[in-house]
This record gives C-alpha cells, sequence and structure tokens, in this order.
C-alpha cells in the first residue's frame, strides 16, 4: 500500500480487522506505526458509542410509551368497572 495510508488502514480498522491483519496488509512493523495510522479509531469508538446511546435511548422510549399505555388501559378498565 504506497500513497495515502490513513484511509485504508482507518477502513481496515473500523471494519473490525484485527491489528496484526491490519499491520500485515499495510507493512507497518510496529504497534506505534499501526497507532500511526489509525488515530481515527477514536473517532469510530465515539461513533459507535453515540449509535449505543442513540439505541438505549429508543429503548427507554419505548418502554415508557409502553408503560403509560398500560397505565392508561388500566385506569380505563378501573373506570368502567366502577360505573
Amino acid at each position: 500500500m504506497k500513497g495515502n495510508r490513513r484511509t485504508p488502514v482507518a477502513e481496515l480498522s473500523e471494519s473490525g480487522a484485527g491489528d496484526e491483519v491490519i499491520m500485515s496488509i499495510a507493512g507497518h512493523v510496529s504497534r506505534a506505526m499501526l497507532s500511526r495510522y489509525s488515530h481515527v479509531r477514536m473517532e469510530a469508538k465515539r461513533r459507535a458509542l453515540d449509535e449505543i446511546a442513540a439505541r438505549q435511548r429508543a429503548a427507554d422510549e419505548k418502554r415508557k410509551t409502553e408503560a403509560e399505555r398500560r397505565e392508561q388501559a388500566a385506569v380505563l378498565s378501573q373506570s368502567a368497572l366502577v360505573q
């Protein structure tokens, strides 16, 4: 791999390829060299964590909505029994 190595190395890293595989493909002889060209890992980690947080918020909202629906159904059921 010659020329701009950062993009291919970043793409390999973000695809989940292991360090040894990336080092072999890119011709890196040390982890320090790999580190230099794969600095975008932190950005990829942030995106992954943001995605997990967004999914968690969506799941929390769904649970909240379902709980509210159950509560409303219980109130309606109680109202029907009283009448």
